[in-house]
């Protein structure tokens, strides 16, 4: 199998501090188990909130054009993140159309036609998952993956902010992985970065030992104020998922936000007496 599991994350985490760096918040991925060899090895996720601007980076061996192959549209390609800012797992696909998870495609040469469009990119909710992974040469279940190498099962943080394979499970399930969306609800565009708009940002993979696969490393910055406040989760898979990491982050809202968000609870308390 050429693809893998790309990115997972647990329903409610605690965000791990010793992950935090220059304001970034890393989720680091073991450097050897995924599965095709560099090409396919996911390195690091991070997120970074400056006012209501979010920041989303990427370290690994699959470029945001993918890896030419013969596959479903000529390569495999990363598939899209979710943002998980519910109280639920995300092991049955009814559970991604919930309005409180949301999906970002950024990487257009993915096999996720949204609505019909394979060119648009964009911050969706609402949304219905997709699994292409075994027309991209990919692992049919993730049991498959697993079960491919013993290296695939990794314990102790191996896959960034998840820590072990029953975590794993219990939040994405054991069986068909869903890395595309094909439909959803556009909530906003966003804006994709390249290596030295992150780095002038002070992205710092390398700080925990998670250096891009040639020099592989891309982002993109969403508009905060279309998702919800606090703690929420992101996962992605490679089309074919053969590796994975796991992110755990709060979105934190502006100040004036808090204080409009006071001022309306305040008026419910005077409207009640």
């Amino acid at each position: 199998m050429l693809c893998g599991l790309a990115t997972l994350a647990l329903a409610v985490p605690e965000v791990n501090a010793g992950q935090i760096w220059n304001g970034w918040n890393y989720a680091i991925d073991a450097p050897t188990d995924g599965s095709g060899g560099s090409a396919f090895e996911e390195r690091g996720l991070a997120f970074l909130q400056r006012g209501q601007t979010g920041y989303f980076a990427i370290s690994g061996g699959v470029p945001q054009a993918g890896v030419p192959y013969s596959a479903r549209n000529g390569n495999v390609s990363l598939g899209d993140l979710f943002l998980n800012f519910s109280s639920h797992n995300l092991d049955t696909p009814g559970e991604f159309n919930d309005p409180q998870v949301f999906a970002i495609r950024f990487a257009s040469a993915n096999d996720s036609w949204v609505n019909g469009d394979s060119s648009q990119t964009g911050l969706f909710r609402s949304v219905t998952p997709m699994s292409y992974t075994t027309a991209n040469s990919g692992y049919a279940k993730l049991q498959d993956y697993y079960g491919a190498s013993p290296a695939h099962r990794p314990v102790g943080g191996a896959m960034g902010d998840l820590n072990t394979t029953s975590d794993v499970i219990s939040y994405l399930g054991n069986g068909v992985m869903y890395p595309n969306i094909t439909r959803g609800s556009l909530v906003s565009g966003i804006s994709v970065l390249d290596r030295d708009a992150l780095d002038d940002l002070d992205l710092d993979f390398a700080h925990f030992g998670a250096d891009p696969v040639g020099n592989r490393v891309f982002g993109f910055s969403v508009d905060l104020s279309r998702l919800p406040a606090g703690k929420f989760t992101a996962h992605f898979f490679e089309e074919c998922i053969n590796d994975g990491i796991a992110l755990s982050a709060s979105h934190v809202p502006e100040p004036g936000t808090l204080a409009l968000l006071g001022l309306a609870l305040a008026c419910v308390v005077t409207r009640r007496r």
